[in-house]
């Protein structure tokens, strides 16, 4: 497992190294929530029903290899 190490300000902040950001779609202004766990702390989003799934997606997505996904799968659910 990769670990980063970072500082904590004077006010109690850090910054999330841009790997992470990255990895886990954190973008700048969302809200996050911290878990205390037996091991430390652990970060996640916070469940927000109004979060932009499709820019989650955007670069993730093959947005061909899902239209003939969707195309297959409508295709074994036709009724005859």
């Amino acid at each position: 497992m990769e670990s980063y190490v970072v500082k904590i300000t004077s006010k109690g902040q850090v910054t999330i190294p841009k790997a992470l950001r990255d990895k886990f779609h954190l973008l700048e202004g969302e809200t996050a929530i911290m878990i205390p766990v037996s091991e430390g702390v652990m970060l996640k989003h916070e469940l927000n029903p109004m979060r932009n799934l499709r820019g989650i997606l955007r670069q993730e997505m093959d947005v061909e290899k899902a239209s003939r996904f969707i195309e297959k799968i409508r295709g074994e659910w036709r009724l005859e």
